[in-house]
């Protein structure tokens, strides 16, 4: 396995990128949302992985199953991340990794001109205060410890093109692109790594494909996305697990897209004659 390790005032590699094991051993991860869905996923590859995770959710913590062979473990900790208080019990845990997992539509698409005050500063909260929060409040120890460590935030591939309907949402995903980029590059000499995960056409509970596509139109996944659909929540703990590890060592300040291929595709569609087209198509 590879390692990090501070030589002459440079955060330097040790070992082979090549070496097989798990990936996190001796590592501390907080999970944020991680009771279900795709912190749940997060939860399971980081604790497979050796990781001591601890989960920040005011949801209980289920029976999550994982590889228990390298070590890891799993505990929960009750905390709703919208508070403004930051328990001690987080700083006291001294993560080396944090993953700001959180994030809700709130409402189902509204006009803009539908919302008031009050629900942007709720939309600001869950989508992008909690997380300068919580980073305000850990980093100062990962950067004390001086071992280094990675930050894993989730946006959207909203943050990325519109969403008519969920404006504030893809204001404040928008944002957290930048604080992501910004304070990755802020920070690089520190050996903290800042990078994110933008999503899209993934399964989870906020968006159970399998509810909300019928069953009559469950085939036409592979004109929606270049690599069909839709991608599940493992999809994006591998990812998860990568930015988290020291394979990931020489990466900071960017988004990785995991989305079958959506945001690439920017609103291009394969047609039935085999070509492409970027107009709107009759169902």
């Amino acid at each position: 396995m590879i390692h990090i390790e501070l030589q002459k005032g440079v955060f330097v590699v040790v070992g082979s990128a090549y070496s097989p094991g798990p990936m996190l051993v001796g590592k501390k991860a907080v999970v944020t949302g991680g009771s279900q869905g795709i912190g749940a996923a997060i939860v399971r590859a980081f604790a497979s992985h050796g990781a001591a995770v601890l989960v920040v959710d005011v949801a209980p913590l289920s029976d999550v199953e994982f590889d228990s062979a390298a070590g890891g473990s799993i505990n929960h900790l009750d905390y709703d991340v919208r508070a403004q208080e930051v328990p001690v019990a987080l700083t006291e845990f001294a993560p080396d990794v944090l993953v700001n997992n959180v994030g809700h539509f709130l409402n189902p698409p509204t006009s803009f001109t539908g919302t008031d005050p009050g629900f942007w500063s709720e939309a600001g909260n869950i989508n992008f205060d909690h997380v300068v929060r919580l980073t305000h409040a850990l980093l100062p120890g990962m950067i004390d410890r001086g071992t280094g460590g990675s930050i894993v935030n989730l946006t959207t591939v909203e943050a990325h093109r519109a969403i008519p309907g969920h404006t504030m949402y893809s204001a404040y995903k928008a944002a957290l692109t930048q604080f992501t980029r910004s304070l990755g590059v802020e920070i690089g000499r520190t050996g903290v790594r800042v990078n994110a995960i933008a999503p899209d056409l993934i399964e989870s509970v906020q968006v159970p494909y399998r509810t909300i596509v019928s069953a009559d139109d469950w085939d036409k996944w592979p004109g929606w996305a270049p690599l069909g659909g839709p991608g599940q929540p493992v999809d994006i703990a591998g990812p998860a697990l990568f930015l988290a590890s020291d394979l990931a060592r020489y990466i900071t300040g960017t988004v990785i897209h995991v989305d079958g291929g959506s945001h690439a595709a920017g609103g291009w569609f394969p047609t039935e004659e085999g070509g492409w087209t970027n107009r709107p198509r009759k169902a």
